[in-house]
């Protein structure tokens, strides 16, 4: 059994992050709190005017006319962050290896996010909602994501 080396646990999606430490594999999981992570006001979009919705008596209805920030770019933006974040840890060796959870389309673009020599580290992905859990629920999801990993 790999004993060495830390591995970091991040639990994230469109608005939320929260970073965990395995110390030992296998061993207890530590939520990070100094790393926990909400989008700002300006990642997710508030402040941008949205013009009124327009209905017209035939043919296409429009919602919005077109000034409305794309939910995908305030994902992005939020996400980009907490990139940097696991990405400057990493450059200190805070952690060996690194495990991403979230919902699928959260997931995806963290991974697209991270730098080569980060993405290097990631050992396996959970995509499910994971941010809410206890470190002991998050233990038992890496013991079961882990377990999913083919073989070398």
């Amino acid at each position: 059994m790999d004993v060495g080396g830390v591995t970091w646990i991040v639990a994230a999606d469109a608005v939320e992050a929260r970073i965990f430490a395995e110390r030992v594999r296998a061993g207890a999981v530590k939520e990070l709190e100094d790393h926990r992570m909400s989008a700002t006001d300006a990642e997710r979009g508030a402040g941008h005017k949205q013009r009124a919705t327009v209905h017209d008596r035939q043919g296409h209805g429009r919602h919005g006319a077109g000034e409305h920030t794309n939910g995908d770019e305030a994902t992005r933006r939020f996400l980009k962050r907490v990139a940097n974040c696991v990405s400057l840890a990493a450059g200190r060796g805070e952690f060996d290896k690194l495990v991403l959870m979230g919902p699928p389309r959260a997931l995806g673009i963290l991974k697209d996010l991270l730098p080569a020599p980060v993405s290097a580290r990631l050992e396996t992905t959970d995509p499910h909602e994971r941010k809410r859990d206890t470190p002991d629920d998050v233990r038992q999801h890496l013991r079961e994501a882990r377990a999913r990993m083919p073989a070398a």
